[in-house]
């Protein structure tokens, strides 16, 4: 096989193989060298979950006028601060915060 004058060996000789059947000697790819700088460390974040609920169009589209002329606001970093004053809220009218709950809550229409 000859030489390619501009990259001189294939990268692919390593995985492809060779017309002549192998009789040619495979080239070792060289590794690049690493870094001796220790691995980065992230702030742990806290956990988040997926809350889905719905919301009237009214609220939906009146939530995303605000983030859209609000640099650096999220509709969901918009909803967890809303839904944490709320909760304050009806803490606050509850005289503290409400007893851990028994169960999961159950899912569908409420009861009238």
């Amino acid at each position: 096989m000859t030489k390619r004058k501009t990259m001189g060996e294939s990268p692919f000789d390593l995985v492809v193989p060779k017309a002549d059947g192998g009789k040619t000697a495979p080239v070792k790819a060289k590794r690049p060298a690493r870094a001796s700088s220790p691995p980065a460390v992230t702030p742990t974040s806290p956990r988040k979950e997926r809350l889905t609920v719905h919301v009237t169009v009214e609220v939906v589209e009146r939530a995303k006028n605000a983030v859209y002329w609000t640099p650096g606001l999220t509709l969901a970093g918009l909803a967890e601060d809303a839904l944490k004053k709320a909760v304050e809220t009806l803490e606050k009218a509850h005289g503290g915060p409400f007893d851990r709950r028994k169960g999961e809550l159950k899912g569908g229409r409420p009861l009238k």
